[in-house]
């Protein structure tokens, strides 16, 4: 999906905005676009809406119509969220801010249909073939990320913990403020042929030049232009991993640089991943840190990292992720300084342990969100409580083992108790049995629904859960699982978002959870009849094509 004019390519010589010829065929990175916007149309000056408009809907292709208008004290804040799932973190910042004006932009096709059948714009696309620098993003004040966890979560092959690959890949992450014009150098004159380095010093040779040792006409001090395009650093970053996926972790500087470079005026950046970020490759939090908070880049106000569970903010079931919250100009609410020695020693533990040291690059851990500010915690919500059943219940998201003599347990784990906060949900949970205590592992015959697994995780029971068939009678039960498995949960979602936006997080998402969990209207369950075995797959399959 093509969003915005190719680079310039033509021969002619590149000149500065002051019209100054660059030197030995320096090309700045930029995007050049006509200049028009919808103060320049004809359409719209007559009071027509931007959807109405061809004009205005071509130009703000993919993203709303609307957003060709320039934005106006007033209007809702304009949002990019990246890889947006199934709308997990949406879901948990209208708790907090349904006021926003939000885009989500999401390649798999049945999470961009069920984000889609929740209201939510989205832009169904490999982020990798949109460009940040549209024109229509210029107005854009928050962006938000969660770019996938394959390569860093610990069931999966782990290319994400290589210590060689992450070392190449924070390299070039740390030059991203150079690559899209934020590194500010002492003079700009050598790219017009010198005499000086960025640094101010004389290049060699140029001893002699007239103004090797005063400043002249060219010699000033500012920041260098973009030297590269978002493609050309993408390309960059996919070739130091074996899988490109550990190189999305990219976009999340390559959009907040390059909606900043077109004069969007960004003033908040969240993200969330899997919590081996920190544990496993904290080199990578440390990159997208240092280009935030340091002056060779942003130079924003606060850039947090830290690890947090959706049980502890409500949740039935432990969802265990890294966060990241940066604000530009201040504090951000639920500021929290901490003992960042501390913290890296316990973040860091098992290392310490193996090798007696620290990694070699970690980011601060000084700093920190803490949404409660002295307040009770949310009530811990048990499986059973959840999905109203016997307290004294097991689920078993395995079939039938064999039992450990030693241990006198089912052999391979898959199997826990109802009367407590769950484990994270994964998509085999599709399959998942429960069964009283006295039945044999594996022999339940109580199923679980789509809406069931769902608010496990914290999503409204109503929610619509969107499968494309890829063909005949296909009914992806499993697909739709893993879509409930992976996104942010809403719990989690709400306290981030409170942090730089909307209102406090606490009663509104307090009220959610009594209400998703019917805490206030909790009786004595009764026992539920078995589901024949169709009966899951029915439910799971819930919805057709969109």
């Amino acid at each position: 999906m093509v969003s915005t004019p190719a680079r310039d390519t033509a021969p002619d010589a590149a000149t500065d905005p002051d019209g100054r010829p660059y030197a030995n065929g320096f090309r700045p990175a930029t995007l050049n676009r006509d200049g028009w916007t919808c103060a320049d149309c004809i359409v719209c000056a007559t009071g027509r809406q931007c959807a109405d408009c061809r004009a205005c809907t071509n130009f703000a292709f993919p993203y709303p119509p609307h957003w060709a208008r320039p934005w106006t004290e007033g209007d809702p804040e304009r949002g990019i969220e990246a890889f947006g799932g199934p709308a997990g973190m949406s879901t948990g910042r209208d708790l907090v801010d349904n006021t926003g004006d939000w885009v989500l932009i999401e390649f798999n096709r049945d999470a961009a249909a069920t984000a889609r059948a929740a209201g939510h714009w989205v832009v169904e696309a490999d982020i990798r073939t949109l460009d940040p620098r549209h024109p229509a993003l210029r107005y854009v004040r928050r962006f938000h990320g969660s770019p996938p966890c394959q390569t860093l979560s610990g069931a999966g092959k782990r290319t994400g913990w290589s210590t060689d690959e992450i070392a190449e890949l924070q390299a070039v992450m740390w030059q991203a403020s150079e690559a899209f014009g934020f590194l500010e150098v002492d003079d700009l004159c050598s790219l017009y042929g010198g005499p000086h380095t960025y640094f101010g010093d004389v290049i060699d040779g140029m001893e002699d030049h007239p103004d090797a040792d005063s400043w002249g006409d060219l010699c000033h001090g500012g920041h260098l232009p973009p030297t590269m395009t978002p493609d050309e650093f993408r390309t960059w970053a996919a070739s130091t991993v074996s899988d490109d996926r550990t190189a999305l972790m990219a976009e999340m500087l390559i959009w907040p640089m390059c909606l900043i470079q077109i004069g969007a005026p960004l003033v908040s950046i969240t993200m969330e991943q899997s919590a081996n970020l920190l544990k496993q490759s904290p080199a990578l939090a440390e990159a997208i840190q240092s280009e935030i908070t340091s002056v060779e880049g942003f130079g924003w106000a606060w850039c947090s990292w830290q690890i947090a569970d959706a049980a502890d903010y409500g949740a039935a079931t432990h969802r265990v992720r890294a966060w990241m919250v940066a604000t530009r100009y201040a504090e951000p609410r639920y500021a929290d300084h901490v003992d960042g020695d501390q913290a890296a020693r316990q973040m860091w533990s098992h290392v310490l342990k193996r090798t007696g040291r620290l990694p070699d690059w970690t980011p601060e851990l000084n700093r920190r969100i803490d949404p409660y500010q002295g307040r009770p915690a949310l009530p811990k919500v048990t499986v059973a409580a959840a999905l109203d059943l016997p307290e004294d219940w097991w689920a078993d998201t395995r079939g039938k083992r064999g039992i450990n003599p030693a241990t006198g347990k089912p052999k391979g784990g898959g199997s826990f108790p109802l009367n407590d906060v769950g484990p994270c949900v994964t998509a085999p949970w599709y399959a998942i049995k429960f069964r009283p205590a006295d039945v044999p592992q594996g022999e339940g015959t109580h199923t679980i629904t789509a809406a069931e697994l769902g608010a496990l995780v914290g999503f409204p029971r109503d929610k619509q859960w969107v499968y494309i068939p890829t063909r005949k009678n296909a009914r992806g039960v499993r697909n739709i699982a893993q879509m409930i498995a992976d996104p942010v949960s809403p719990f989690q979602a709400a306290a981030i978002s409170a942090a730089v936006q909307g209102k406090d997080w606490y009663e509104p998402t307090a009220a959610y959870q009594a209400n998703l969990y019917r805490l206030e209207k909790r009786t004595a369950p009764v026992l539920p009849a078995p589901r024949a075995e169709d009966r899951v797959i029915e439910q799971l399959e819930l919805f057709p094509a969109a």
